[in-house]
């Protein structure tokens, strides 16, 4: 059985190596490869800038975080489990932050760090999904979107205390803004995947392969291109591989990129190639960083992460407490839960 050090280790990993895949490729999120490589030379992006600011996604997942944090400790405390209604608060609260400039005063949780009022070119389909009275089910959605939005905030849900749960919980948090079904089945077949890694310890085929048999009973369209990601990946290290699963912008797309990437270059010290293969593409490059890097993060843990790359992140204190705490739920050790139960 896994130790509960061990499980928060790789929860704190799997946040960061989300958020370093996210800021690597949020600079050329909108680029083709042919641009990339005449901006940054041949073997395009191949470290983060200066500054390594969260992407969107980053943004929505540390919200995520947050919100199912908020129900485990009030559920934990005997009041009422309901983590989908906390998970939707808390991107009602993230749209706020991309609503307003700063911090109000008495700000709590997310809401009171000032970084996170930055508008990091948030996905249209969540922004206006956001601002209806009511969001979506998987049974009653709300619209037809599949885009990459909800798999690329999914990765906190895979702490969740089991693997069904972490499916379930991602699917339906997914499907508050994203109701085609790729859209949030590939974010329930992520947070498997993130779970079997972080929690039971699986080796990355078998969690790749075990949650494409999940997925298949909702989305054979993100079943597939899961299982053609692991034959790619058994294939070698090739943009072409990356082109033939698509460009990232829709979820099965996304979390098949990423995890091709993961699987294609899948050694602890491959961390920082991974990252930069699922960038350096004619596609979503931050999106399908951020898949990597949660993915390769929840197998390995922090050794793997470049320590000159977290000292340029954004908010990294912020993100590796959300990844702490995560961890230390679902392990059972303790953390600070109080910061979560006064949350609005």
């Amino acid at each position: 059985m896994p130790t509960p050090s061990t499980v928060v280790d790789r929860a704190i990993a799997c946040l960061l190596g989300g958020a370093l895949g996210d800021a690597l490729g949020s600079p050329v999120e909108y680029a083709q490869l042919e641009d990339i490589r005449a901006e940054f030379g041949p073997e395009g992006v191949t470290e983060p800038p200066p500054q390594a600011l969260l992407g969107d996604a980053t943004q929505m997942a540390l919200f995520t975080g947050e919100g199912y944090l908020h129900a485990w400790t009030t559920g934990n405390s005997g009041g009422p489990w309901r983590p989908v209604e906390s998970i939707a608060a808390a991107y009602r609260r993230w749209l706020i932050t991309q609503q307003e400039e700063k911090p109000q005063p008495g700000a709590t949780g997310l809401l009171a760090e000032a970084e996170l009022y930055a508008s990091r070119a948030p996905g249209l389909t969540s922004l206006r999904a956001l601002q209806e009275p009511e969001l979506g089910t998987p049974d009653r959605p709300r619209n037809s979107s599949k885009g990459c939005g909800g798999v690329d905030r999914s990765a906190p849900l895979g702490l969740a205390p089991t693997a069904e749960m972490a499916y379930q919980l991602a699917c339906q948090c997914a499907a508050l803004t994203h109701g085609g079904v790729g859209g949030w089945a590939s974010a329930g077949a992520m947070a498997l995947i993130v779970h079997l890694l972080a929690v039971q310890q699986r080796r990355l085929p078998q969690a790749v392969d075990q949650a494409a048999g999940r997925v298949l009973r909702e989305d054979v369209e993100t079943a597939t291109a899961l299982a053609e990601a692991a034959t790619l990946a058994r294939l070698g290290v090739s943009v072409n591989h990356i082109e033939r699963l698509g460009q990232g912008w829709i979820g099965p797309e996304a979390l098949a990129i990423g995890v091709y990437c993961a699987l294609a270059l899948p050694k602890p010290d491959q961390f920082t190639d991974a990252l930069r293969l699922a960038v350096n593409h004619s596609g979503h490059s931050d999106s399908t960083a951020a898949v990597t890097g949660s993915i390769l993060g929840a197998r390995h843990g922090t050794a793997v992460l470049p320590r000159p790359w977290l000292a340029r992140l954004e908010l990294a204190d912020v993100v590796e407490r959300i990844g702490h705490d995560l961890g230390a739920s679902c392990s059972g050790d303790q953390f600070n839960e109080r910061r979560y139960l006064g949350i609005a």
